[in-house]
Order: structure tokens, then C-alpha cells, then sequence
């Protein structure tokens, strides 16, 4: 006796392709089901710590710019090796101990270049005009550091004004540039005046120039004048002004702090009209 069939004609119509609806349906269920499990397996606030990190995890790209601060970096953490020394100097190690040098360069290592110091000029500032006597006039002075050598320089202006001497006469004067002591640096210089009767002014300068050896102390380089008039000047007036001009100079391989004198005398040629 034959089965029958229809059965399986049956079964074979039940599994055919599931409607648009149904598609739809399960699309909407499975992702229902992933966020669910996104959020089962989401991670808690404050809950990855330096345990959970692995060695070398974070990387470059994980930090954001500026993100860490001084704050976060351990109180010498970095030191010589991590710096970049294009950028960064290090610690001045070097000094310049020689009379007349200061720091020209510093290397990387904080190691110094030293070099000659450039020459500084200094003066007494503007004339003031003073009345010569047969004694010396102060016309200026200036104070100078010990340690260096000076090359002190003078150019006293001389006047003679309201001259009534109804013979004329003859006038000399003396000037003295000196600096350090009286023993160190010294020179003086004389310059004649003529005055014919008739003249009442007449006026020259005296050009002086010394140099100072190195002195431990400081010192002090003075100008003085002085009307040097056989008698005194008679029926005029003299004055005398002039600035001290001082430029250091660089101590020579021999030089010392011992003193040395260097006196001249010289006398200007007569001034005549």
C-alpha cells in the first residue's frame, strides 16, 4: 500500500523565504540585542587603573597636545640626557678670573670662552673756567678704579682777558696732569703768552697725556694750572679750564702693579699775534 505524498508537498511549501516584514522584524531584534550587550560590557567610571594598562599601551597619539603639564612631571625627572641641548643651556660652570676679560661665549657643557673686555671712556664732563695763581689751581680731578691701567688725557684751555698793560708784557703758564700719585704718572707743560700793548686777549691750550700703571687701590687723576709769570700777571685776568678724559686699557703681558714714574716737562712755543 503506497503512502501518501501530500504531506511532504506541505512541509516544502512551509519553508520558504521569510516576508519583507519579518526581515524587517529581525533586523530591529538583533540590533536591540548588540546594544543591550554594549552596554552590559560598557566600563564604569574610574574603574581602568595602572594595573589594567598594559606596558607601552599608551602611545604618542593617545595624548593630547598640551595635555601634560609641569605638574605631571616628577621634580627632576628630566635631566641632561632628555634635554635637547639645541635648545636648553646648561648650568654656567666657567669663570673669567684674568684682570680686563669677561665671558665672550658658553658652550654646551656650560663651559666658558673668555676675551678682552672693550675699552671704557670716561671724563670729567664740561670746563669750568677758574682764575690762575702763582699757586696751582685744581681745574679738575676724577676718581678712578683700582685693577686696570688708564691712558689719561688733558687739554687745559688758558685765557688771558682785560689786558691794560700799556708795555705789553709776557705771560707763562704751567699745567700738570697727574694720576695715581704724585710718583706714578706725571706731566707738565708750559706755554708762553705775548701780549703787545694794545692786545687786551689771548688764549692757547695745553695738550697732556700720561699713562697709568695697574693699581691694586683706586686712584685719582687730577689737572692743575698755574700762573707761572715771573712776578704774577699785572693789569689782566688769567683763567684756566679743562676736562680729564680717562680710556682703560688692557694690562700689557709684562706689566705689574708696581709703580713706575714717568715725569716730562715740555714747554709750548710762544703764542705771538
Amino acid at each position: 500500500m503506497r503512502k501518501p505524498t501530500f504531506a511532504l508537498r506541505s512541509s516544502a511549501r512551509r519553508l520558504r523565504r521569510p516576508s519583507p516584514a519579518m526581515a524587517v522584524a529581525l533586523v530591529a531584534l538583533f540590533l536591540s540585542i548588540g546594544g543591550a550587550s554594549y552596554a552590559a560590557v560598557a566600563l564604569p567610571p574610574g574603574s581602568v587603573g595602572s594595573a589594567q594598562l598594559r606596558t607601552f599601551a599608551v602611545t604618542n597619539p593617545k595624548i593630547a597636545n598640551s595635555s601634560v603639564g609641569f605638574r605631571k612631571i616628577m621634580p627632576g625627572a628630566v635631566g641632561v640626557v632628555r634635554v635637547d641641548r639645541n635648545q636648553v643651556q646648561l648650568r654656567v660652570v666657567g669663570t673669567c678670573t684674568a684682570a680686563n676679560q669677561a665671558i665672550t661665549s658658553i658652550n654646551i657643557d656650560g663651559g666658558t670662552t673668555c676675551g678682552s673686555t672693550s675699552p671704557s671712556e670716561s671724563d670729567t664732563g664740561a670746563m669750568t673756567a677758574k682764575p690762575l695763581l702763582t699757586t696751582a689751581t685744581m681745574l679738575a680731578s676724577l676718581a678712578l678704579p683700582g685693577g686696570t691701567q688708564y691712558m689719561v688725557q688733558a687739554t687745559p684751555y688758558i685765557t688771558v682777558t682785560d689786558n691794560t698793560d700799556t708795555a705789553g708784557q709776557t705771560v707763562t703758564v704751567s699745567c700738570t696732569l697727574a694720576s695715581g700719585t704724585s710718583t706714578t704718572a706725571t706731566e707738565t707743560s708750559t706755554a708762553t703768552l705775548y701780549l703787545p700793548a694794545g692786545q687786551a686777549t689771548a688764549s692757547t691750550s695745553i695738550p697732556l697725556t700720561v699713562v697709568q700703571p695697574v693699581s691694586a687701590n683706586s686712584t685719582t687723576a687730577t689737572l692743575s694750572c698755574m700762573d707761572a709769570t715771573t712776578g704774577g700777571i699785572v693789569h689782566a685776568t688769567l683763567d684756566g679750564a679743562g676736562t680729564i678724559y680717562v680710556l682703560t686699557l688692557a694690562p700689557s703681558p709684562t706689566s705689574t702693579s708696581t709703580s713706575t714714574t714717568t715725569t716730562t716737562t715740555t714747554t709750548a712755543a710762544a703764542l705771538r699775534p
